[in-house]
């Protein structure tokens, strides 16, 4: 399970990628098939970047949060046809919302627009997520105890 946030995002997208092309190597950190014994030709892959972009308190418990996602798709053909398609069902998976599993809890932002470059033979698809999280208040420190007196009168009689 994700202890982050951010793991939470980067597990969906692999997750999502994966599921749309099976036949490439999904990652963010390792390169896993490219880089395997005896393989000289560069495959199929996406390489994803997580970068948070911005936490900003708007009121006790909850934080708007952006995070920056940067997908570098490659393809063996490195087709600018190839990626214009690629481009247009990344558009179709990751707009108008984009859905994830944050600790247990369904969320789902959405994302109001991609932009796609490419750059080096590589296709980037780039967006932002924004959304308010939520955040465990901490703990209030105890209320003070009240004061026992007693009082002593002078009564006279």
């Amino acid at each position: 399970m994700a202890t982050t946030i951010y793991e939470s995002v980067k597990n969906s997208l692999i997750a999502l990628f994966r599921g749309r092309w099976p036949a490439f190597d999904v990652f963010c950190e390792d390169i896993d098939k490219t880089q395997e014994g005896g393989r000289t030709e560069l495959e199929d892959y996406i390489y994803l970047d997580i970068i948070p972009a911005g936490n900003r308190t708007v009121g006790p418990g909850h934080v708007d949060r952006s995070i920056l996602v940067d997908a570098a798709v490659h393809t063996k053909g490195e087709s600018s046809g190839e990626y214009l398609k690629m481009a247009q069902e990344l558009d179709g998976l990751l707009r108008p919302v984009f859905r994830f599993t944050d600790q247990g809890e369904a969320r789902a932002v959405t994302v109001p627009d991609l932009s796609f470059k490419t750059v080096d033979k590589l296709l980037h698809c780039s967006f932002t997520l924004s959304f308010r999280d939520s955040i465990g208040e901490p703990e209030a420190p105890p209320f003070m105890e009240e004061l026992e007196t007693a009082v002593k009168t002078n009564e006279r009689a």
